[in-house]
């Protein structure tokens, strides 16, 4: 029981960094994919997470193609975070169009 609280603990210091994880996210991103832009979307964006929640990062840049393989993704999201409590969502701009009522809202960063 212990463990789980010092891993509460943590998260909590991680969701007060949110806004700082998702602008490096976004720094990372326009190094490799050039101009982009980044938004939280998710429970945190909603204002619902919980300290056992996930963050959830969009990225939208026209370099990401509109259908990507599983290796590709994988290589995109370990150039981004390490952190495994970070879900990066990767979309083109015309995808966006397509599912962005999934995603609202969204915090731009």
């Amino acid at each position: 029981m212990k463990r789980y609280f010092e891993i509460l603990q943590r998260n909590e210091e991680f969701f007060r960094r949110a806004e700082d994880i998702a602008r490096e996210i976004k720094k990372r991103a326009s190094k490799v994919l050039g101009n982009c832009e980044a938004y939280i979307v998710g429970s945190y964006a909603r204002g619902e997470h919980t300290l056992s929640s996930d963050l959830d990062v969009l990225v939208v840049s026209d370099a990401i193609p509109e259908r990507y393989s599983f290796e590709w993704y994988f290589s995109m999201v370990r150039n981004l975070t390490d952190d495994p409590r970070v879900n990066v969502h990767l979309l083109n701009p015309k995808r966006l169009r397509e599912l962005e009522a999934l995603y609202r809202p969204m915090r731009k960063v």
